[in-house]
Parts: structure tokens; sequence; C-alpha cells
């Protein structure tokens, strides 16, 4: 366990940073069901890259039926890798289900 005065919690709104925290600062990033319209990806992918390190674990859900393949295209040539997590990790209502939880990192850079 670690103490509560460890976590800060913020809200931000895709896309918009007006007083946010610097870029790379953040250790997890967590969101749900945020990436079902394509105008919703270029927004939040920007702040992905803009607030993950390569040390961020961003956890996100998705609703595979409303999630589309470019999704996942974009976030790969944004410089990120991803990985759904197996159905058995999941709690028992989501297990078989269209909903998915992914790890997504950003990748390491690779030097010239």
């Amino acid at each position: 366990h670690l103490p509560a005065h460890k976590f800060v919690v913020q809200v931000h709104e895709w896309g918009k940073f007006d007083g946010d925290a610097p870029q790379g600062t953040y250790d997890v990033i967590i969101g749900s069901d945020v990436a079902y319209r394509d105008e919703l990806h270029d927004p939040l992918i920007a702040s992905l890259v803009q607030f993950a390190n390569a040390d961020t674990i961003i956890l996100l859900g998705a609703t595979m039926h409303d999630t589309r393949p470019i999704f996942f295209r974009k976030l790969h040539q944004n410089g990120f890798q991803y990985e759904r997590i197996a159905d058995h990790h999941l709690p028992i209502p989501f297990r078989g289900m269209s909903f998915g939880l992914f790890v997504i990192q950003k990748r390491e850079q690779k030097s010239a």
C-alpha cells in the first residue's frame, strides 16, 4: 500500500494543455471508453504524447466494437506500443466480452 499523499489525481480534457503539468510527468494514466469515436483519437493521443514518458503506464479500457483499428495504428505511429490484457486477468463479468483492457507505453527510442 502506498500512502494517499503519494498520489495526485487530475482531470484533463484530451488535447487541451492550458496550465497542465509539464511534459512527461505522470507515472500512470487511466482512461476508459475514450476512443470510441474517430474524432477523439487525435486529441487523446496528443495528450498521451504530452504527459507520458518511457516509464509511464497507460491503462486504457476500450469497447472493441466501438474502437476501430485506426486508433491502434495511430498509437503505433506516435511512438507507443500496446498489449491487450488477457481475459483471464479481468474480473469475471468482463471476460469474453467486447471490452478490452490495454497496457500502453512509449516505445524505447533506438539510438543512432
